[in-house]
Parts: C-alpha cells; sequence; structure tokens
C-alpha cells in the first residue's frame, strides 16, 4: 500500500505564527546589544525583558485623590542603565493611560506604549525604565523598532 501526502509545510506556518515577537526580539537585542553590550535578555512566546545596571528603587505614586500611596519597590535602571518590558497582549490596549506616553518617576523615567497590530489583532505593551543619561538616538530607533509591529 503506498500514501501519497502533500509536502507538510503546516509546521514552518505554525512555528511562524507561534513566534510573532521573535522578528521583534532580533531587532531589539540588536539594538540593545549596540547602546548596552553587557544586557541581559530573556525572551518566550508572548515577552521579552531586557535589563543592565538596575537596582530597586522605593517609588511613591500619587493616588487620583492627590494623597500618596506608600512606597513600593520598582526595579529600574541607574545612570548608564536600561530596563524593558514587552509583552504580546491580544486585541487592542484599553488601559487608562493614553500611550505612548511618558512618566517621570524621579529617578528614571517610564515610556509606554501599545502599538496595535490589526492583521494579527495584537498589541505590544512595552515599558521602558531609561535614566537621564539615555542617548536620545537609542530611544528614536528603539520607539520605530516597536512601532514597526503595528505595520
Amino acid at each position: 500500500m503506498v500514501i501519497f501526502a502533500p509536502p507538510c509545510r503546516g509546521v514552518e506556518q505554525s512555528l511562524a505564527q507561534e513566534q510573532p515577537l521573535q522578528p521583534v526580539y532580533r531587532q531589539l537585542d540588536a539594538l540593545f546589544r549596540r547602546y548596552y553590550p553587557n544586557v541581559a535578555s530573556e525572551t518566550s512566546n508572548d515577552a521579552i525583558h531586557f535589563e543592565y545596571n538596575t537596582r530597586v528603587f522605593l517609588i511613591h505614586e500619587p493616588l487620583k485623590t492627590g494623597e500618596w500611596q506608600d512606597a513600593r519597590e520598582v526595579r529600574g535602571p541607574n545612570r548608564g542603565g536600561i530596563v524593558c518590558d514587552i509583552e504580546l497582549r491580544k486585541g487592542r490596549y484599553f488601559g487608562a493611560a493614553a500611550v505612548p506616553q511618558t512618566f517621570d518617576k524621579r529617578y528614571f523615567k517610564l515610556w509606554i506604549a501599545a502599538p496595535y497590530s490589526v492583521s494579527r489583532d495584537q498589541h505590544l505593551f512595552v515599558h521602558l525604565s531609561y535614566p537621564a543619561d539615555v542617548k536620545t538616538d537609542f530611544l528614536e530607533r528603539f520607539s520605530g523598532v516597536v512601532a514597526g509591529f503595528a505595520k
């Protein structure tokens, strides 16, 4: 008995579909390594993390009433450092903050973005924490790579 079957392309296609963050990760990894050669990075199917020269800060956040919350521990960058977390999420971003937006955390700045890909019906939820001495061309290139996800 002989069985004829068409070539299997489902495995290749499913791998490409399961790993939508890989092109973004490759671009960002090259960018981070150019500006922060000793950066540590991690990636999974739905998350990316970059970190270099960081420590834990105690950050007070204001409440909507104008009062201050108790300080909480937040990992952030020292001068010359960087922290980035990116998550792939389904659908559009419906968070409370208008994005992209930069928040001043006193010791560093936090840039939040959520570019949406119509073709995938997914968005990247991006948190980039950087100190005052960050290079502006790094920020421009980083935001360009992140915005490219929506295309």
